[in-house]
């Protein structure tokens, strides 16, 4: 779970953004709906979900509760051996400006991105909090 600090961190990080990076908070009636369609929301991430909606860390957006639906799909459609994408065990949470699928690793916490230029996963950051932290504005 985020601690107290990071929470305010993030807070802080959220207000200073222009309005026209901010989006809304999800509703509870929301994220159950995506749980039903794409399983569970990892907890830190779902309380970002609620309380924030989404916003900009460092040069990526993580989703809104509206992206991260299609997000879902396009990597579903996406994802196998003879389309494209092959890490598993991962809740996406957003794309990089690459075109690249990012998100929390379900195993470790870690955020990991799947490159499709260079090949393989790599490891944005330990945790959501940190990926978080690391792109707030300071």
């Amino acid at each position: 779970m985020f601690s107290l600090d990071a929470k305010q961190k993030i807070q802080e990080h959220i207000e200073a953004m222009p309005d026209a990076l901010r989006r809304e908070p999800a509703t509870e009636e929301q994220l159950r709906e995506f749980e039903a369609n794409f399983g569970a929301i990892p907890a830190d991430y779902r309380w970002f979900l609620y309380t924030y909606g989404g916003g900009h860390f460092g040069s990526e957006e993580v989703d809104d509760i509206v992206q991260l639906s299609k997000s879902h799909a396009k990597f579903q459609r996406e994802s196998g051996p003879t389309r494209g994408w092959t890490m598993s065990g991962v809740f996406v949470i957003g794309w990089d400006g690459s075109g690249n699928p990012f998100g929390i690793e379900t195993a470790t916490g870690r955020v990991i991105v799947e490159d499709h230029n260079f090949g393989g996963t790599h490891e944005l950051a330990p945790s959501l909090e940190e990926f978080m932290l690391r792109g707030a504005w300071r």
